[in-house]
């Protein structure tokens, strides 16, 4: 038997259950189990992360309006507001 970090965090996890460092958790992106290390995490990777971030961007960005980039731009003063026009 090869011992990696995920077969021991499974171990754990099988005699412990959610305490002592080791907590099962399922991936909202990927829907793929893993053990985490922390209570806090939700997602079993970087990339998972990363895609979930890129989903909630691009979905408050298609509820306002102008969008992320015209509010962007008019922090910096390059497009006037509504109000101004």
């Amino acid at each position: 038997m090869i011992l990696t970090r995920e077969s021991l965090l499974e171990a754990s996890w099988s005699c412990y259950g959610d305490q002592r460092g080791c907590y099962r958790r399922v991936c909202p992106v990927c829907r793929g189990v893993f053990y985490a290390g922390r209570p806090q995490a939700r997602y079993c990777r970087a990339a998972c992360r990363q895609r979930a971030y890129r989903r909630r961007r691009r979905a408050a960005t298609a509820i306002r309006p102008g969008g992320a980039e015209d509010a962007e731009l008019r922090n910096f003063g390059f497009v006037a507001s509504t109000a101004e026009k």
